[in-house]
């Protein structure tokens, strides 16, 4: 279920399980994201989590060290989540730089519209205020993970003379910064664009935009 290595703030992440064990963790990891994205960390018990899925607390500690241990877990899930689920090129290859830019944010974009992903950036922000841990986990599991990619997809541009980027991870926050708007209106309920903004055409011109400052200069 989860693609990225097990964090350091959940150490029962680590233990070796059987397959009826590693089943049983997949079933309350799985009600905890559901009823965690539904009702936000605070409102739900422990009590509740078993209840759904059966058995005892006592599985939850085994598996998770605790409550926080499960959060930790559905944080580290759902990021490697939005990665797994984007089709968008990871590396440059031989295409042009600028449709894999569009290829890349035209994801994201789709992914960002998606309830479940709205509620879950509610949640990090939600409980980032009381837990710097969370945030950072988040962080750099979720946003510094796509923005390592798209810097080395710049770099391979740059090496290949396609565009100017001596400063990779500084360019990427600024192509990231494009779907920032959509996420901040996404994140208070409105829609991710004002109505006379069609996604493509505001796609197409930000990234025009971010190929304009990025062009090679004889």
């Amino acid at each position: 279920m989860n693609d990225i290595t097990p964090h350091t703030l959940n150490p029962c992440a680590c233990v070796p399980l059987t397959r009826r064990g590693q089943e049983r963790r997949d079933a309350l990891l799985q009600a905890a994201d559901k009823l965690f994205l539904a009702r936000g960390y605070t409102a739900v018990s422990l009590d509740e989590l078993v209840s759904v899925v059966g058995g005892s607390k006592a599985a939850i500690y085994k598996y998770f060290g605790g409550k926080h241990g499960l959060l930790v877990a559905m944080v580290e899930y759902r990021c490697a989540k939005f990665f797994s689920d984007s089709e968008a090129p990871t590396q440059l290859g031989q295409q042009a730089v600028g449709e894999v830019l569009r290829a890349i944010a035209a994801q994201i974009f789709r992914i960002f519209n998606l309830p479940d992903n709205i509620a879950f950036t509610r949640l990090v922000m939600q409980e980032s205020q009381t837990d710097p841990d969370i945030a950072q986990l988040a962080y750099d599991a979720g946003p510094k993970r796509g923005l390592d990619l798209i810097a080395r997809i710049l770099t391979e541009a740059h090496q290949a003379g396609q565009i100017h980027c001596d400063r990779p991870f500084e360019s990427a926050i600024l192509f990231l910064g494009i779907l920032r708007h959509s996420q901040w209106r996404l994140m208070v309920g409105l829609p991710a664009l004002e109505p006379a903004l069609e996604p493509k055409a505001f796609l197409d011109y930000s990234i025009d935009r971010f190929l304009a400052a990025h062009q090679v200069t004889s």
